[in-house]
This record gives structure tokens, sequence and C-alpha cells, in this order.
């Protein structure tokens, strides 16, 4: 098997990701260790991709049952093979199909955590030519399309996270407490000090009645030189990369 078609491989589990629209990638493996999994019996990891997010989600939840969700064949395809290979195969599941409209027909569509590493990408083209510019468009699952849809399939103070440019932060945040949504955690991330924050890493409850306290916005520094990850990078990850 050649470099680019080799899985990438984690502490207990591998991810074979080349026909999926979405790699593995920092972003996703950020989201999947940061999430607060308190008290979650059931989670919904929406556009999967590879079903990384999903595997974090399964490893990090012994009791769990773990969805993944993506509209693109290959990627649920090539999720479910992963899945399957996995030592969690039998409380986890890959839909293939749009969200929320796959979901609407299951029985069982109500979850304690919805979570994502969501497309941002708004190129303004209405004619995506492949899977991965399909993965990456803002369009029926933006950041913001997200927060509206999820609030159908989260149980009574139900969680959802995400994964999003920190320019769209501050407007994402007023759109949820318009929606119902009450803010719990709130990250921002760069790659190393002297330059921007260009992450951010939010988690909501969704329950009207919810009143948070005042949070502190946490922090997180990737790398202080090429390769050379941080302390707090290395803690929130040791669980999965084998290099931490």
């Amino acid at each position: 098997m050649s470099k680019h078609k080799s899985p990438f491989l984690f502490k207990k589990f591998s991810v074979s990701h080349h026909r999926s629209s979405m790699k593995v990638g920092v972003d996703g493996v950020l989201i999947g260790c940061w999430t607060d999994v308190g008290k979650v019996r059931r989670i919904l990891d929406v556009g999967t991709g590879c079903g990384l997010i999903a595997l974090i989600m399964a490893q990090r939840c012994p009791e769990a049952e773990v969805v993944g969700i993506d509209i693109d064949k290959a990627s649920a395809e090539e999720a479910s093979v992963n899945v399957a290979n996995s030592s969690w195969a039998d409380r986890m599941q890959i839909l293939q199909g749009s969200f929320p409209e796959r979901l609407v027909s299951l029985k069982e569509n109500r979850f304690d955590l919805i979570v994502s590493n969501p497309p941002y990408f708004d190129s303004g083209v209405s004619d995506i030519a492949t899977s991965r510019e399909r993965a990456r468009h803002q369009g029926s699952l933006s950041p913001f399309s997200l927060l509206h849809s999820s609030r159908t399939f989260l149980m009574s103070d139900g969680k959802l996270a995400m994964i999003i440019p920190s320019d769209l932060a501050s407007e994402l945040e007023t759109a949820a407490v318009n929606l119902g949504y009450s803010l719990m955690r709130k990250c921002l991330v760069r790659g190393h000090e002297g330059v921007p924050y260009k992450r951010t890493l939010l988690q909501w409850i969704y329950n009207n009645a919810y009143s948070c306290k005042e949070i502190a916005t946490e922090y997180l520094t990737l790398e202080t030189g090429h390769n050379n990850p941080t302390d707090d990078y290395r803690n929130l990850c040791k669980d999965f990369y084998l290099k931490f």
C-alpha cells in the first residue's frame, strides 16, 4: 500500500481516509478530544467523513452509542469500514445521507450530544466539482444550519459542539442564543505563539430554561516550534496521537 493510501494510526484505532471527502486533520482531532462528554449515552457525528470524530467519541465514551452521518457515499462507505475494524463496532453506526433529512425516518433519532467539524469554506461557486469541495462548502451543513437543525434531534438538555473559523464565532454565538442554546465552553486555538487564533471550539447546551455560569474562555497553542507540541496540546490529545 502506498503512503498516500496508508491508514492513519492512532493509539487504539486506525483510520483509512483516502476515499473520504474529508481526511484526518487536526480540527477533527481537536473537537473530538476537547468536547465535554459527561453523562452522554447517545452521540451523533454530523459530516463524519472517514469516521474520525465518531471513533474518538467511541473511545472516550465506553458505554455510549455513536452514530456518524455523511452525505458523501464514498465517505460513508470508508467510515463504515473503519468502524468495522475498530473495537467498538457493536455500538457504532454510519449512515449515508443528508443531515437532517436522513435522520427523520429513524426510530431512535435523538441524542445527548451532537458534534461536528462542519464545512466552512464559502467560495460563492454553485457548481462544485469534487467531493472535497462539496464537503467544505457552506451549504446545507454550514455551522449556522447545524445550529438550527440540531435542535430537533437533541435530548432535553442535549449538547452541541463544533469547531469553526474564529471569524465566525461572534455571529454564531449570537445566533445560538437566539435559538435557545446556552454556551457551556469556548476555546480559541492557534498554531503557535505570535500568530492569531484561527479556530474556535464551542459547546452549547440546548434548553431555554438553562442558565450557565459565566464561562472563562480557554486558549490553546498547538506548537512551540515545528513538530514540537505544547504541553497543553499533548495533554488534550495524549490518548490518541501515537507521537504524544
